[in-house]
């Protein structure tokens, strides 16, 4: 993975960098030391180390006395050196896919190079390459009398661009020069290879939302959730979290019923054909979508309340012959019961929520969810139609927020994480760093697990609700507030960082009798 650093700062995610530096051998060109001469490729790197080399590189002497001088000091010939390095500048050529990134990345930004490089091997590389229009200028040792990592050379750079270091990224495959741009209050980039580094200056350079939209869109109607073991399934549940997330239904494919959720679009996968339908899918499906009737949504309710057990909780599905109960799927259930001016009817589950809540029972997850993240994000989607419950748990669930920030979790743990503390009032920026530098190349956000199979733990993921989910933790830290003090404030935090009511649905949003 490609290091990077960048200066200590909350709002450093926001910085706007229009400078980067890039080195040049063995970062946009690359070289061969492996030359048809008596000089090995592990002497010719040697040469490349030695003092002497490093004065011809400032200029200080010429290219005939550096050849005799390594001669005398490693016995061998200055005209075998001679020729080798000959034969290695032949292999010099760019790599045209960092070339193609560069010139993507230039608009709007001052792109420089800095290189330890000779009078002679700078000549000769702009005889053999064409790209050397990618530089606003390109600064070399041998005209600054400075070489890389000393901070002479850095301050001269500095001095003669006007960059401001705090915009600026520089790029180079030594970690001496990396760590000497940094001391100066630059973003430092190791480069190690092409994918980590194009990754990384894509994160910095540009807006992480419109590329994550864009990603959404590119890949509208195929959101498909995966398993860990490679599987493809059609479902319904991811789908309508991305509809919830995004309010866009150009972006999903589910099936809409009228009557009870299933949590496949078709027969089960990686289960029994017929699978029943659950209660979990269900009350995300009621409150996400609005397509059913008044009437058919509280016969539902009613249908719901007939799988409680006999500790009054919901069980997961409708059908007898599957006993199972899941705190998150009693948040879910909740939330549409509140919704609906129903809450009261399920206390038991209730206190049992409450339960789970402040004695972290879902600190290692649940049957059905991987992520002890998830308990807490779809807490606060609860919260939003039943203010009174936030009232009740909104100050252990800030203790909760706090207790998981910092702690090891997959991209979408750390958006549910960095979602739950913007809906908090928390800081989590370091969480937010580490969730924008996870993002991918494509503008998605890699794999995170969200629910898997009770029987075999077999987990399940989903770029689209992962990516959606991202895009609204990153906006979201933009518009934290301190904690919502009325049930206007509890709704705009959530419309501004989570999700988008679908408007029908907000004169219901009040009804908590």
């Amino acid at each position: 993975m490609v290091a990077l650093s960048r200066p200590s700062s909350s709002s450093s995610s926001s910085i706007r960098y229009d400078t980067i530096i890039f080195d040049l051998g063995d970062v946009l060109f690359t070289w061969s030391p492996s030359t048809k001469t008596s000089i090995s490729p592990k002497t010719l790197r040697s040469i490349l180390q030695t003092t002497t080399w490093f004065q011809y590189e400032k200029g200080d002497i010429s290219e005939d006395e550096c050849y005799a001088s390594v001669a005398l000091e490693m016995a061998l010939s200055s005209e075998d050196i001679r020729n080798a390095f000959q034969h290695a500048r032949e292999t010099l050529v760019s790599r045209p896919v960092m070339v193609d990134l560069i010139r993507e990345l230039r608009p709007g930004r001052k792109i420089y190079a800095m290189s330890n490089i000779s009078a002679e091997d700078f000549a000769f590389l702009q005889t053999k390459s064409s790209d050397m229009d990618l530089f606003d200028h390109c600064f070399t040792s041998s005209s600054a009398r400075e070489r890389k990592p000393n901070i002479g050379y850095f301050r001269h750079v500095l001095e003669r661009t006007g960059a401001d270091p705090a915009r600026t990224i520089f790029v180079d495959d030594k970690l001496d020069n990396v760590l000497a741009a940094r001391s100066f209050g630059m973003t430092g980039i190791l480069y190690d290879d092409f994918e980590n580094v194009e990754r990384t200056l894509r994160n910095l350079c540009f807006d992480p939302t419109v590329r994550g939209e864009a990603f959404l869109k590119q890949n509208a109607g195929q959101h498909l959730s995966y398993t860990s073991t490679g599987v493809t399934i059609h479902e319904n549940f991811a789908q309508l979290l991305i509809l919830e997330a995004t309010h866009d239904p150009s972006l999903v494919k589910y099936t809409k019923y009228d009557g009870p959720f299933n949590f496949f679009r078709g027969e089960g996968e990686l289960t029994t054909s017929a699978f029943p339908c659950d209660a979990d899918t269900t009350s995300i499906g009621i409150t996400c979508s609005d397509h059913m009737s008044p009437e058919k949504k509280h016969e539902v309710m009613d249908a719901i309340l007939a799988l409680r057990n006999a500790d009054g909780i919901p069980q997961v599905y409708f059908d007898s012959s599957r006993p199972r109960i899941d705190p998150v799927v009693c948040v879910n259930v909740l939330t549409l019961f509140y919704k609906y001016g129903r809450g009261k009817q399920l206390k038991e589950c209730f206190e049992w929520v409450e339960s789970v809540l402040r004695y972290r029972a879902f600190s290692e997850g649940t049957r059905y969810y991987e992520p002890p993240e998830a308990f807490l994000f779809f807490l606060s989607r609860l919260f939003l139609v039943a203010p009174d419950v936030y009232k009740r748990l909104g100050t252990v669930f800030a203790e909760c927020c706090r207790e998981r920030i910092g702690l090891k979790g997959d991209a979408l743990a750390l958006a549910m994480r960095v979602v739950c503390c913007n809906f908090a009032g928390i800081d989590a920026s370091g969480d937010l760093m580490t969730l924008r530098n996870m993002q991918e190349i494509d503008g998605g956000w890699p794999d995170g697990w969200f629910y898997k199979y009770g029987s075999n733990g077999v987990l399940i993921a989903n770029r689209g609700f992962t990516t959606a989910l991202a895009i609204n933790a990153i906006k979201g830290a933009g518009l934290r507030m301190k904690r919502p003090s009325s049930i206007t404030n509890l709704k705009q935090a959530w419309n501004d960082t989570v999700v988008r009511i679908p408007h029908r649905f907000r004169s219901t949003a009040h009804d908590l009798h």
